[in-house]
């Protein structure tokens, strides 16, 4: 009822308002509508179960590389705890490569930065130069 004349109102044609619009209207039996309408129900399921797993699994995803980093990170931080020495060997060449890769980022960050001064200055002198240049 109020659903229709509100449609109507708005000019929106959508087939949920018609859905909606007969909702409350009993209907005489029908077995092939019956039939339908339970194997839709069943297909919405499906498509429901299907898309929780898939978001499941991408939560999961995340997690699982997450808990990676934080074992990783544990194990590189104790490892003197190890026994095994060809564990132990691996985990210090990560730490050992990580370490190298660290002092890499760090050295191209002051390299930018000197860069990045030696611009400014050089800047700076060319306007001081072109200045007394002026006078």
């Amino acid at each position: 009822g109020d659903v229709y004349k509100r449609q109507e109102y708005m000019g929106v044609v959508d087939s949920v308002f018609e859905f909606e619009k007969n909702r409350d209207e009993p209907l005489r039996y029908n077995r092939d509508l019956v039939v339908t309408t339970i194997q839709a129900m069943k297909r919405i399921q499906e498509i429901k179960e299907r898309r929780e797993k898939a978001f499941w699994d991408n939560r999961m995803k995340v997690a699982k590389e997450k808990n990676i980093k934080i074992l990783s990170h544990e194990l590189q931080r104790n490892v003197d705890l190890i026994s095994e020495p060809q564990v132990k060997e691996q985990i210090l060449n990560k730490k050992k490569e990580k370490q190298e890769k660290e002092e890499m980022e760090r050295h191209k960050a002051m390299a930018v930065e000197g860069k990045t001064k030696k611009n400014t200055a050089n800047k700076v002198s060319k306007k001081l130069q072109s200045a007394m240049d002026l006078d």
